[in-house]
């Protein structure tokens, strides 16, 4: 039976594996034959609203001046733009919890769909968000509502240092009420347990319930432009560790590198425009066909990891710390690639990184991307 879900993830930004878990785990609900909306919108009270509304007037009378004007502002924005593109043409959102601020405009919004899912990334991360609004603290308490049910979310660390005792209990109240309860790593099945005594079950990333097929026809177009296999570096935060491994791993194959994301935006409008692409962030077609293409990967992201997997790409991560690395590892060691995490730069880096055993890793993706499946056809 259709059902109308909607999909609670946290803001897209320019997170290439934000924006791509929010497309997947979107597309593999409409092809499981539900009608499905993703927001990342946040309830918001009179005052947030009347500001919101503020700023979006200011941004719209900015954004109508040419490029020069008010570049401070708008340097991030234009560098982004092919991001934008991807989700504005490839997901279905909605802002109906921004919405949500009244008893009745929560009722409305319970009436509205039957399911109502949160996931996936860091949702539950005290870190990074209000807890409370990603465990559906908008929706009316009591039975008889719709179903509230997680995919894969994540608390990004193994414990919860960041939530307040307050916190705590009010998360642990809301998440009691879930009809289903889903998350990403190992850790988080025990902190589900422990702390907030709910019963959850371990699913791989969105990500990973498609394929690299699936993948590939959307980098298709893209893939020309991205030219030779090389090393690819893909790293969220600058760091000597980081560093001295990409110059390790490309002193040992001796293949040129490709740094997939460029600098920020200079700090004036003439330096831009002398040369804008310099500074454009690729499309999230062009991301994904600078994986597929690499010879080797070396990053610090999480997502990166993932796509390195899908696309059965040799390489090493080093845990970015600050971002979460509970993340990494669960997904190394369910692949049995534990072997592949750099834990300083002046580690030795194993040699059976360069030959992964992907018809072992395969297989083990196939397993749980069926157990995945089998999870949300159960639970929607």
């Amino acid at each position: 039976m259709s059902r109308r879900v909607l999909i609670k993830t946290l803001p897209l930004h320019t997170n290439y594996g934000g924006i791509l878990q929010a497309y997947a785990l979107q597309r593999v609900i409409r092809e499981l034959g539900h009608d499905v909306l993703t927001d990342t919108s946040t309830p918001a009270s009179l005052r947030r609203r009347l500001r919101f509304r503020y700023w979006a007037l200011r941004r719209a009378v900015r954004t109508m001046l040419p490029l020069r004007f008010d570049w401070s502002w708008r340097a991030g924005h234009e560098a982004a733009r092919y991001q934008r593109r991807f989700e504005a043409i490839r997901l279905r959102r909605a802002r109906f919890v921004e919405r949500a601020w009244s008893d009745r405009a929560r009722a409305r919004l319970a009436r509205r769909f039957d399911t109502f899912l949160v996931g996936s990334d860091q949702v539950w991360r005290a870190y990074y968000t209000v807890v409370p609004r990603y465990l559906f603290d908008v929706l009316p308490g009591g039975d008889g509502g719709p179903r509230r049910v997680s995919y894969a979310a994540s608390f990004g660390v193994d414990e919860l240092s960041e939530y307040s005792d307050a916190e705590r209990e009010e998360s642990a109240t809301l998440l009691r009420r879930f009809d289903a309860v889903s998350v990403r790593e190992r850790s988080g099945v025990r902190i589900c347990r422990d702390e907030f005594g709910v019963q959850a079950e371990r699913h791989v990333d969105p990500t990973m319930l498609l394929g690299a097929a699936d993948y590939r026809a959307l980098a298709a177009d893209a893939a020309a432009a991205v030219g030779d296999s090389a090393l690819l570096v893909f790293r969220l935060d600058e760091s000597d560790e980081l560093a001295a491994v990409e110059s390790a791993i490309a002193r040992r194959l001796g293949v040129s590198t490709n740094t997939l994301l460029p600098g920020p935006p200079p700090s004036t409008y003439a330096e831009y425009a002398e040369d804008p692409a310099a500074y454009d962030r690729p499309s999230v077609e062009r991301w994904l066909a600078a994986f597929d293409a690499a010879a080797f990967i070396v990053t610090d992201s999480f997502h990166g990891c993932v796509f390195a997997i899908l696309f059965n790409r040799p390489f090493v991560v080093l845990a970015n710390q600050r971002r979460g690395a509970a993340r990494f590892d669960t997904l190394l060691e369910v692949f049995d690639l534990r072997h592949h995490l750099v834990e300083t730069a002046d580690a030795p880096i194993d040699d059976r990184v360069f030959d992964p055993d992907w018809e072992s890793v395969n297989r083990i993706l196939d397993r749980e991307r069926s157990n995945a499946l089998a999870y949300l056809r159960r639970v929607l």
